[in-house]
């Protein structure tokens, strides 16, 4: 069973210690920046969205428990929205730690995610996902996710 926990202070301290420097690795890796401005464009990302940390209006940080484990297996962070009079979530990271991948812990925990969401009368959750992450666009599409945009890059060498 997976319980969406919030964030404490300290979970929230060790989850932005690795995050940014994760989140400029895959933009790195996407080919989104130059290696060298990547952790500073990540460092601004994270400053913009969470302002005043686990405080910061709108946004959501959780902790992925369950019984099998002390300590929480993941984290999931969204943005409660609303845009055109229709509340939304979009996920802005979702880990589930390494250990506890491919035994069903994230398909419980986007269950848990839409549980939670439409208790806010939110009605829609949408997320951005790497093009070279295939196993969690494999997790999203089994979990009922739909296309709704495809970003291309196509790399002139000079």
């Amino acid at each position: 069973m997976i319980r969406l926990v919030p964030m404490t202070s300290a979970e929230f301290d060790r989850y932005r210690a690795g995050a940014v420097e994760s989140y400029a690795a895959a933009h790195i890796k996407a080919g989104d920046c130059e290696p060298q401005d990547a952790l500073a464009l990540a460092e601004a990302d994270y400053a913009s969205l969470l302002p005043h940390g686990l405080a910061s209006p709108g946004q959501h940080l959780f902790s992925i428990r369950t019984d099998a484990s002390a300590e929480p297996i993941g984290m999931i962070w969204f943005e409660a929205r609303e845009k055109r009079g229709r509340k939304s979530a979009f996920v802005y990271d979702f880990v589930i730690e390494r250990p506890w991948r491919r035994k069903g812990y994230g398909e419980a925990t986007l269950r848990a995610l839409e549980g939670l969401v439409a208790s806010m009368d939110v009605a829609r959750i949408s997320l951005n996902v790497m093009g070279w992450n295939h196993g969690a666009k494999a997790l999203y599409d089994k979990a009922g996710f739909a296309v709704t945009g495809i970003g291309m890059t196509k790399a002139i060498d000079h």
